[in-house]
């Protein structure tokens, strides 16, 4: 089922184009990775599918719809540095954040809400910090707070910005398994990724790019060579590894 519809979408900065006539149809129930070289659009895409940047052309439809209309339906979680780490909140009231899309406009949070928050901390591991300032966190253990809001918000199409960066191996795995999980259950997972070694074991599909569409398909078929010195503009180094990767 198709679930995800780009077409041509432009997004500029500064009347400066990020990325350039992006078209994509993706379906549900797999794990998607964003790959590219620094300055390729690879966060850009992924805030202009979910409507957080306006765009000098294109049209994006969530399930059929428009975006706003589907936002219910979906999480996003943002690099680690665009929160406000210092902002006096515990651990318990971040995932809750991840319920408000159920509440009604004037309500509060119900048993069952509560249930699921502590169900999503269980999932991570952080449930003994639920009453913890997330100040007083690792970069691993806010990582799996931003996871825990997600789950506790009940999407079907999750979209992570560089969640492996700055992670301890313990959350690494824990995003890894988690993503496995969800996608398991039918869920759309896009990833915006950086690390070329982890492709292959942590995606079905991969979104090469920069600035414009270089490929799209299933992991095995576009993380070549080829692809990837079209993605990376023939840095030798990088082909160097890939062909390490995608000879063994």
């Amino acid at each position: 089922m198709n679930v995800i519809s780009v077409k041509n979408l432009t997004v500029s900065y500064h009347k400066k184009p990020a990325i350039k006539g992006i078209n994509l149809e993706i379906d549900s129930g797999s794990v998607i990775g964003i790959v590219g070289p620094n300055g390729a659009g690879k966060s850009t895409l992924l805030k202009g599918i979910l409507g957080l940047l306006p765009f000098d052309s294109g049209e994006i439809k969530i399930f059929g719809k428009d975006i706003d209309k589907s936002r219910k339906r979906i999480s996003y979680i943002p690099q680690r540095e665009q929160f406000d780490w210092d902002f006096p909140i515990n651990v318990h009231d971040v995932v809750m954040m991840g319920r408000y899309a159920h509440l009604p406009m004037i309500g509060f949070p119900k048993a069952k809400d509560r249930e699921i928050v502590d169900q999503a901390l269980q999932k991570v591991e952080m449930l003994k910090y639920a009453s913890r300032q997330i100040r007083n966190l690792s970069g691993g253990q806010q990582q799996r707070i931003f996871l825990a809001r997600s789950l506790a918000q009940e999407s079907d199409i999750y979209f992570l910005d560089e969640p492996f960066v700055g992670v301890d191996a313990k959350t690494e795995k824990a995003i890894f398994n988690l993503m496995k999980e969800l996608k398991d259950e039918g869920k759309t997972i896009l990833v915006v990724h950086h690390d070329l070694g982890k492709v292959l074991e942590y995606f079905d599909k991969l979104i090469l790019i920069n600035q414009t569409l270089i490929a799209y398909g299933n992991t095995k078929d576009v993380f070549t060579a080829e692809m990837i010195n079209k993605t990376y503009g023939g840095r030798l180094t990088i082909l160097q590894r890939t062909e390490e990767l995608v000879g063994q």
